[in-house]
């Protein structure tokens, strides 16, 4: 029983919308911009979107990224690393309360320049996992689609931005799994395909944040740890990359560009302000002498854990302890977000409702 005509339609612009960031992905391979599947992709489906025949991303896409993504990072987990990453708890926590920190402090601003209420404003700047920003700012009673528009600007902008940093900035870490690091043998790989999707799956009903990424990490990480030494697909990563890709692209509707120039200007300034405060922290970080200045940098960048240890992996800088930051990060925002927001409210940093 072939598709009915609509659903025919509907699948088709999936594929052209995939086939749209594919081309994006390697155009920019090919002019070697910095993060090019990612940032190529964004680029083409932006495009095919804002022509009006672009497709929203099924879930699984993003899912199938993330669990890709994830058990490719948890292969970095060796022994060695994970000792460096537990000797970094206290930078960590700081790094968690520092989030904390810029959520509260520029949950006032936004909502003066963009004229929010309190839970919209508040939960727009949050530095947590979208997803979950964006599922609390409804019960919050928050405006879905303005928090959902201005996590999506920091997003973008912050990947965009962190690549070209990466790219030019010259720092180069060791290498944890490099080419000479064998691929994952088909017996392990066919294991990984059940088991990654499984483990994120877990982690999503036991409530973990980004536990389709975070799940798969924790697996493969267990593998790594116990001596398995390996690498994930080339071919694996390009297509998680892509669909990551496609997951930032599609937000580039004529809708979004329109339907709040205030909000996206504000978020836009927002996200500005808050990494050049991390290149403070960073740099404040690297002059410790346990971290490099760029893994700190993409450590506390507020951007998704996906994208940030994407880039870190790409240019081979600190990629497990950047994902270790952002765990933390997570969790801490996850946890803290509703105090936070009624802490603000109560002590009158942020009005409950925006006065001129």
């Amino acid at each position: 029983m072939g598709l009915q005509p609509g659903a025919a339609a509907a699948a088709g612009r999936k594929l052209l919308t995939l086939a749209a960031g594919a081309v994006g992905g390697y155009a920019f391979h090919l002019l070697s911009v910095p993060l090019p599947w990612v940032l190529g992709s964004m680029m083409g489906v932006a495009a095919l979107t804002l022509l009006g025949a672009g497709a929203r991303q099924p879930l699984q896409g993003r899912r199938a990224a993330q669990i890709t993504i994830g058990a490719a990072l948890g292969l970095t987990f060796t022994q060695d690393i994970i000792r460096q990453v537990a000797a970094l708890g206290h930078w960590m926590l700081l790094g968690a309360v520092f989030s904390i920190g810029l959520t509260m402090l520029f949950a006032r601003a936004i909502q003066r320049m963009a004229r929010l209420d309190a839970p919209t404003a508040i939960y727009s700047v949050a530095v947590g996992a979208s997803a979950e920003m964006a599922l609390q700012a409804q019960k919050a009673g928050a405006d879905a689609g303005q928090v959902a528009s201005a996590h999506a600007i920091r997003i973008i902008l912050v990947v965009s931005l962190a690549s070209v940093v990466a790219q030019y900035s010259g720092e180069k870490a060791a290498a944890i799994v490099t080419a000479a690091t064998p691929l994952l043998s088909w017996p392990l790989g066919l294991l990984f395909v059940v088991l990654a999707p499984l483990c994120g799956w877990l982690a999503n009903r036991v409530r973990l944040p980004n536990a389709w990424l975070l799940g798969p990490v924790l697996m493969a990480g267990c593998f790594a740890a116990s001596g398995t030494t390996a690498r994930m697909y080339p071919a694996a990563l390009v297509a998680a990359q892509v669909l990551i890709g496609w997951s930032l692209g599609q937000h580039m509707t004529r809708d979004f560009f329109v339907k709040s120039p205030r909000m996206m200007a504000s978020a836009a300034v927002v996200t500005v302000s808050m990494l050049a405060i991390c290149v403070l922290l960073a740099w404040g970080l690297s002059k410790t002498g346990v971290i490099s200045l760029l893994t700190a940098f993409l450590a506390v960048a507020p951007g998704g854990t996906a994208e940030m240890a994407i880039i870190a992996k790409a240019f081979g800088i600190g990629a497990p302890i950047v994902t270790a930051f952002h765990f933390f990060r997570v969790i801490s925002t996850v946890l803290l977000i509703g105090w936070v927001a009624r802490t603000l409210v109560r002590t009158g940093w942020v009005r409950e409702k925006y006065l001129p």
